[in-house]
């Protein structure tokens, strides 16, 4: 659960970041807000006992913010 909560944070955070630079947000953006959509979720099925369904969600969300350093 607290790595699902440290992935959504590091994601708002860069989201937060890239909207306040002034530039454009691009697709890069939205990848982060769907990383951070996917880490929410993994914590709630962390909290609801479905470890092995959020920590498919975790790895998804990583490898979004990964995938989105990667686009404009």
């Amino acid at each position: 659960m607290a790595a699902g909560a440290l992935v959504a944070l590091v994601c708002l955070f860069v989201i937060l970041g890239r909207l306040n630079s002034g530039t454009q947000a691009g697709v890069g953006t939205v990848v982060y807000a769907v990383s951070l959509a996917s880490a929410g979720l993994s914590v709630e099925l962390a909290r609801r006992a479905r470890t092995r369904l959020a920590m498919m969600a975790i790895i998804l969300a990583a490898a979004g913010a990964s995938l989105a350093d990667a686009m404009p």
